[in-house]
């Protein structure tokens, strides 16, 4: 079966309190005992705080595709009557984009959402409703109208409308036998389709082992200076929070005197006040009750672990998690002997009776005063939450999802089967019928935008590569290089199961194209395809491979928007060299490749091209990243090397040939690569100077554009006397004639301070050319032991290295490079490939 669980009780300002614990605790553990069933989370668009938490929630679970979400036209929240044709476009957009991904049933988490914030649940208002399961946490406003519903039209109405969308589902799962029982008030199901899976708690909730230095820490950083009496939870009428604060007004003087009362949670907007009137009231001074406002699981953990007491003294609960996950942590619990508490909490003499604070004040104190009522409450508390399973709580639920019994509510089993009806153009009349007759152009935008994201059909994953530099300016050297040959290679090799889809973007325009005309050129043939705005999916891929600081900065909000719609996010790291080597590159340089770094960070991971470049990255990333929720993967792969396959420039000048017959004459040492201070090519001409005024005949074959920083250097090049004698500077020549020159030399010297990988070195190789290289661990990576190394950076150290290596080439005792491994093209596309890691996407 596919079964669609809509997760906003997970998402809505429910997320703070036990319906969001229970929303996404339930749906992992769901996800854990899926079996060959198939699981699909749905998402609201509409509280995009949410959606990062969520994914990283699952990202162990369950593939990021199958994590779904919708859009609509905001705001909705209900309590604002204005919002009206907006929420009933979000909930017909919703019961299509559900429909669109033909479940084979749906199950809700949180049914009564979407009053204050922005959630939007329906069950079949605007189409027929696919089988569809709720979970039911309780009916108190329904119980109690004169106290939640008499006083507030608005939000009886939404209760009421909210009570006839739960009588059309199909399953009702109730989270206690109390909540069961309630449910018959209003049932229109069988017996059999309303059943108990119960609850638990997560594992956050456990004892702590907590040293007293980290103990007076914790509680300094929450202000509380005396043991304490616990509550967690929220503050709404049932909760009976100013009952509590007056039965902790009778307590004993000597009791309150080394107690202070602490209400943890999130308060809503004005109910802080009026629970301090009401201690103010039970003569309850400022030093002994405390708010600490919304509280992290991991440090509510530790109040359970700390406290005196834990209390629970709601009027009504569906279930009464607090006390559950308070027992799981060791803390002695009390509470109410109403509804579900006395359930959860499974011993008599822990209950009192919620109405009457002094029964509630006496419990206090019985437990306070009585050590060894204290530790069998304690011992009781841990042996009773192991009772609670979510596991089992899941296995229920989907024994119950997938045997849905229709109920007569909703008869058309060849409808629900169907899921629903919802083609665009029957989703458009409908959304025209709700809309008013003038609406603004951005509220027209917007629903177009949320009705785009429904997918009629599905369609093959896309890889798309992001060629933005190399569409613009194809400088044809170095990353350009590695960007046309790994992109050729995944054209006519696509990973399987995916579309690779060249893209390219600018500074000035939000968003990412196809690059149609650019690849088909490049390939030698023609398009009569636009070049227009890529459209996404779950499961694409994002990579991206070539290297525009700029860009990728200007468009960070759009790739944001991208990864929370599940399209992973990568780029190719090719060096860190800015970084660590700030003094050999242009003022600003650094600042702008840390920028870069810093957006990359904020994705799924780097592809590094060597290595030595991804050790580089974690070092950087483990003092420079951010904190994240989910994994940043780290990978590498290496660069390929044949030409021939990485449609090459071709074209000779007009001296090609004199000057590779003068480089044959003697023998000659080539530096290949943009001529700039890291290259350090003023070190190996200098060298090289030495050479000539010791007599050696020697030629130095220097090939690269002019880079930064080296207006001296190119002068002095220009000016010297050896300059097309022993001398060559070969400014920006053709893959073709580059591979003539490398047949034509006699050894590489690759003198770099610093390299993402040094591709030359793989070049040299493939001709049998021996190599000369500095001692830094890439080069060492890359040739191992088949080149020279050197160290040093003066003239005098590689003249003297390079008159031992022509020594050793007298006598062919020098490292040859003929057996030195390396990759084609179409292996470092296929490591690339790998590095992706699309089976775990």
């Amino acid at each position: 079966m596919r079964i669609v669980i809509d997760m906003q009780g997970a998402q809505s300002e429910s997320r703070f309190r036990g319906i969001g614990r229970y929303s996404l605790s339930l749906t992992q553990a769901i996800v854990r005992n899926r079996g060959d069933h198939e699981i699909i989370l749905l998402l609201n668009g509409l509280l995009p705080e949410s959606i990062e938490p969520i994914r990283a929630a699952f990202n162990d679970l369950l593939p990021q595709k199958n994590i779904q979400v919708w859009y609509a036209p905001g705001p909705v929240r209900e309590l604002e009557t204005a919002n009206g044709w907006r929420r009933d476009v979000a909930e017909c957009i919703r019961e299509a984009f559900i429909g669109s991904l033909k479940p084979d049933a749906v199950l809700i988490t949180s049914l009564f959402e979407g009053f204050g914030d922005n959630a939007v649940t329906s069950v079949g208002k605007f189409f027929s409703s696919p089988p569809t399961a709720v979970i039911f946490y309780d009916l108190i406003p329904l119980l109690n109208p004169e106290t939640y519903l008499a006083t507030n039209p608005i939000y009886e109405k939404y209760y009421r409308q909210k009570i006839d969308h739960l009588q059309r589902a199909d399953q009702w799962l109730a989270i206690s036998a109390s909540a069961l029982n309630e449910s018959a008030n209003i049932s229109r199901l069988s017996s059999n389709a309303t059943v108990n899976i119960s609850t638990a708690c997560n594992s956050t909730f456990q004892p702590l082992e907590i040293s007293e230095v980290q103990k007076q820490n914790f509680l300094t950083r929450l202000k509380i200076t005396q043991p304490f009496i616990l509550y967690s939870g929220g503050a709404d009428a049932r909760k009976n929070l100013h009952k509590l604060i007056l039965a902790y007004g009778h307590l004993p003087k000597t009791l309150r005197e080394i107690h202070q009362l602490v209400l943890a949670g999130k308060m809503p907007e004005g109910e802080e006040s009026a629970l301090w009137k009401t201690a103010k009231s039970a003569s309850v001074d400022r030093e002994e009750l405390l708010f600490t406002g919304y509280i992290a699981d991991e440090d509510l953990a530790w109040l359970y672990n700390l406290c005196a007491l834990f209390i629970l003294p709601s009027l009504h609960e569906g279930f009464g998690l607090p006390a559950l996950e308070a027992m799981a942590c060791g803390a002695v619990v009390i509470g109410s002997n109403t509804t579900s508490i006395p359930e959860v909490i499974g011993r008599e003499d822990a209950l009192f009776d919620p109405n009457d604070e002094v029964s509630i004040s006496q419990k206090l104190a019985e437990v306070l005063y009585n050590p060894a009522l204290h530790a069998k409450l304690t011992q009781h508390g841990l042996q009773q939450a192991k009772k609670f399973s979510w596991d089992e709580s899941a296995k229920r639920a989907m024994t119950a999802i997938t045997n849905i019994k229709f109920s007569p509510v909703n008869s058309d089993v060849t409808l629900k089967k169907n899921a629903i009806e919802a083609n665009q153009n029957i989703l458009i009349k409908k959304i025209a019928a709700l809309v008013p007759s003038q609406i603004s152009n951005k509220e027209m935008r917007s629903i177009a935008h949320s009705i785009s994201y429904i997918q009629t059909e599905p369609k093959q994953s896309q890889l798309f590569i992001d060629i933005s530099e190399l569409v613009q300016r194809d400088a044809g050297t170095g990353i350009q290089r590695v960007t046309r040959s790994i992109l050729k290679e995944l054209l006519v090799n696509p990973p399987e199961g995916y579309i690779v889809a060249p893209v390219y973007a600018t500074q000035g325009n939000l968003g990412y194209r196809h690059a149609r005309h650019f690849t088909a050129k490049m390939l030698g043939t023609t398009s009569t395809m636009n070049d227009d705005v890529i459209d996404h999916q779950p499961g694409d891929i994002f990579l991206g491979l070539d290297l525009q600081h700029h860009v990728v900065a200007a468009q960070k909000n759009y790739l944001s928007a991208l990864r929370q719609d599940g399209v992973k996010i990568l780029f190719v790291v090719y060096d860190l060299l800015p970084i660590l080597l700030p003094h050999v590159f242009q003022a600003g340089t650094d600042s702008n490749h840390k920028a870069w770094l810093d957006t990359l960070m904020s994705f799924d991971g780097a592809l590094c091209i060597s290595r030595s470049v991804a050790d580089e990255l974690k070092i950087w990333q483990r003092t420079h990243g951010p904190n994240r929720l989910r994994p940043y993967a780290i990978d590498w792969f290496h660069l390929g090397a044949d030409v021939a396959n990485s449609i090459p420039t071709r074209g000779f000048p007009a001296d090609a040939v004199r000057i590779l017959k003068q480089i044959k004459q003697c023998p000659s040492f080539i530096c290949v690569g943009t001529i700039e201070p890291r290259k350090r090519q003023t070190q190996v001409l200098e060298a090289l100077e030495l050479l000539w005024n010791q007599d050696v005949n020697v030629n130095l074959v220097l090939i690269g554009r002019q880079g930064w920083l080296v207006d001296s250097l190119i002068k002095h090049i220009q000016r010297h006397p050896e300059l097309g004698k022993r001398l060559f500077w070969l400014d920006g020549i053709s893959d073709e004639y580059l591979e003539q020159v490398y047949a034509a030399s006699t050894c590489l010297i690759a003198a770099s301070e610093g390299e993402g990988f040094g591709l030359p070195l793989i070049e040299a190789a493939q001709h049998k050319l021996p190599i000369i290289a500095r001692d830094i661990p890439v080069f060492r990576e890359v040739a191992g032991e088949y080149a020279h190394y050197f160290q040093g950076l003066h003239a005098a150290d590689l003249a003297s290295e390079l008159n031992n290596w022509l020594s050793l080439y007298k006598t062919g005792g020098y490292p040859k490079s003929d057996d030195m491994p390396y990759l084609t093209w179409a292996q470092s596309a296929e490591q690339l490939t790998t590095c992706l890691r699309l089976d775990t996407h």
